[in-house]
């Protein structure tokens, strides 16, 4: 058994209400990760393409847009580094 699994068992144990132990579970599952936002060009040219590529992939459901306001829209740099790495090939 790992550190991480044997602290979990741990802690789990100190939980006796079924739910509460499921919500600390559940917690634990769930990585937080900070949202990165980048511009189109920044995302473009970690992906290696045109701006316009950028739209297109969210127009895919590729990427999802962060939207500022109306005019002003950001990509997750997580998100982007993700399709960079996986490729955007359905």
């Amino acid at each position: 058994m790992t550190a991480d699994a044997e602290y979990l068992t741990v802690v789990l144990a100190a939980y006796e209400d079924p739910a509460r132990r499921a919500a600390v579970l559940r917690a634990a599952r769930e990585q937080t990760v900070k949202a990165r936002p980048v511009g189109i060009r920044d995302a473009a040219r970690v992906l290696g393409c045109h701006p316009k590529t950028v739209q297109r992939y969210v127009e895919r459901q590729l990427l999802h847009p962060i939207r500022i306001t109306s005019r002003r829209i950001r990509y997750d740099l997580n998100e982007v580094e993700a399709l960079a790495t996986r490729g955007a090939h359905l």
